[in-house]
């Protein structure tokens, strides 16, 4: 199987950063396709490479004549498909309805902690973004985070949400870089699993990539939309 992922800019596309992370996770081979937002290729190419105009999308065969899947729920539910002896979902029926669940909150929720703190690893901006709907978001986080590590991530060694690493960990992954970006309080568990996120393979390679970006985009810097790195 060939396998292309489209994405765009690794500091900003939390989006593109949850299929990437999986695949690199668990060793899934991949061509990766960058589209970084406001370049030419991005005007050139998205719609060739992506049906809803979005990204990421992950390409079995080449981007624009194989087979497109979109949507990053999509990806993480096609990946598991072609590689079922992979534990992209915890084998457990009850752990795996539980990170089902997750994944779908995580999708569909958590608005104003995506709108008010956006996905930025470059950057270090303690303090801003918090608001009363924010702080409600991150509570729920926490508790949700806490709730399955203590019914099911404990059972291993591993220090991941569901034991070993899952769908449910990828899906996370940007709401742990925002936390590193933006500092909220947290309580201590909450940053002993941040931590162990950021030193997973695919998550520490995407970071790397990330910070090693140079390009500024406006919409995704409103705490620093004077000050170009």
């Amino acid at each position: 199987m060939s396998l292309s992922l489209v994405i765009a800019n690794k500091n900003y596309s939390s989006w593109s950063m949850r299929p990437w992370v999986l695949l690199k996770q668990f060793d899934i081979e991949f061509e990766e396709v960058m589209l970084k937002f406001n370049s030419r290729e991005w005007d050139d190419f998205l719609s060739r490479y992506s049906p809803s105009r979005m990204v990421p999308v992950l390409w079995n065969g080449r981007p624009g004549s194989g087979k497109a899947t979109w949507e990053s729920t999509a990806i993480i539910e096609a990946i598991a498909e072609w590689y079922p002896h992979l534990p992209i979902w915890p084998r457990d029926a009850h752990a795996r309805n539980c990170a089902r669940c997750m994944v779908a909150e995580m999708h569909a929720g958590f608005r104003p902690l995506r709108t008010a703190m956006p996905m930025n690893i470059r950057a270090r901006l303690p303090g801003l973004g918090m608001t009363p709907e924010v702080a409600t978001n991150i509570a729920r986080i926490e508790a949700l985070w806490r709730d399955v590590r203590e019914n099911f991530g404990t059972r291993t060694s591993s220090p991941f949400l569901f034991g070993d690493f899952s769908a449910a960990d990828a899906m996370f992954a940007p709401v742990v870089m925002r936390f590193a970006t933006y500092q909220p309080k947290l309580a201590q568990d909450t940053v002993a699993y941040c931590e162990a996120v950021k030193t997973a393979l695919g998550v520490a390679a995407w970071i790397a990539d990330a910070m090693a970006e140079i390009e500024f985009v406006a919409d995704d810097e409103p705490y620093n939309f004077a000050i170009k790195p």
